[in-house]
C-alpha cells in the first residue's frame, strides 16, 4: 500500500483561516474561524553545503562572465560606442547591429566528469550521497541529498570586423577570464580552467568580412538531486479479543 501526501504550494508556509462547523443530529448549531499556519514538510535549506545562497548552474555562469565583461570595461571608463557585448552563439540579430566586435559563447561538450588523475577515465555518471535531512514535520520520511560532477567545454568566440579588433579582444578576454577563475569557483563551480586558443580564420556574411577567434574553457560544477525515502516500511496491526 503505497500513500501519497499533496500540499497546495499556494498555502504552504502562509497563515490559512479554516471554518469549523459544530453539528449536532444533523443541525447546523455553531460555527468559527481558527487561523492554522501550514508549514511544508519538504522544504530543504540547501545553503549549508553551497558556497553561495544559489546552485550553480550553466546560465549563472554565463551570467557572471557578462558582469565580468560589464564591469571591467566599467573600470577603465570605455566608451558606450567602443564597449564589448557577451552574447549567444548566433545571436538573430544583424551583426551591424553589436558595432564592431561582439563575444558570442556556445557549449561544445557536456558529459559527466572523468574522475581519474589524469581527466580521462573513471567517469562519474551516478549521483553520490552528499547529505541526509529529516524534518520533525514529516516523520517516517527521509530527504537524501546525491550530487554529481559535470564538465563543460565552452567555446568564447571574438568576432570582429577587422583582425586587429579581434586579436586585441581576444588576448584582453583570455586574460580576464583566467585572472578571475576564482570568481567562478567562489560561486559554486569546482574547477575552471583555459584550455587552448582555436585557428584564425574568418567568414562571409551579406558582403561583410567578419573574422574570428576561438577561445575554448572547461568548466565543472555539480548538479544535485533531491529524493524522499519512506523510513517505515511495513505496519503491522494485531487485533486481539480478550
Amino acid at each position: 500500500m503505497s500513500i501519497f501526501e499533496k500540499i497546495n504550494s499556494g498555502i504552504s508556509g502562509k497563515e490559512t483561516v479554516f471554518k469549523v462547523l459544530h453539528v449536532d443530529n444533523d443541525q447546523l448549531v455553531g460555527e468559527m474561524d481558527i487561523p492554522i499556519a501550514l508549514n511544508n514538510p519538504y522544504a530543504f535549506d540547501v545553503s549549508r553545503f553551497l558556497p553561495n545562497q544559489e546552485i550553480f548552474t550553466l546560465p549563472m555562469f554565463f551570467d557572471l562572465v557578462r558582469e565580468l565583461v560589464e564591469h571591467h570595461q566599467d573600470k577603465d571608463n570605455v566608451s558606450p560606442d567602443l564597449r564589448v557585448k557577451v552574447s549567444e552563439e548566433y545571436p538573430p540579430e544583424d551583426f551591424i547591429n553589436f558595432g564592431d566586435e561582439i563575444i558570442c559563447y556556445r557549449v561544445l561538450k557536456r558529459e559527466p566528469a572523468r574522475m581519474d588523475a589524469k581527466g580521462t577515465g573513471r567517469v562519474q555518471r551516478k549521483g553520490t550521497y552528499g547529505y541526509e535531512y529529516k524534518n520533525a514535520h514529516a516523520p517516517g520520511r527521509v530527504l537524501v541529498v546525491d550530487s554529481r560532477p559535470i564538465d563543460h567545454k565552452i567555446e568564447f568566440t571574438c568576432w570582429a570586423k577587422t583582425n586587429k579588433i579581434a586579436n586585441k579582444r581576444a588576448l584582453w578576454f583570455e586574460k580576464l577570464l583566467v585572472n578571475h577563475s576564482w570568481a567562478f569557483e567562489v560561486s559554486g563551480a569546482e574547477r575552471f580552467h583555459w584550455i587552448d586558443r582555436g585557428a584564425d580564420t574568418y567568414t562571409t556574411s551579406n558582403s561583410q568580412r567578419l573574422v574570428y577567434r576561438p577561445l575554448n574553457f572547461f568548466l565543472r560544477f555539480r548538479e544535485f538531486e533531491i529524493k524522499t525515502y519512506p523510513t517505515i516500511k511495513n505496519i503491522v496491526l494485531e487485533n486481539k479479543l480478550l
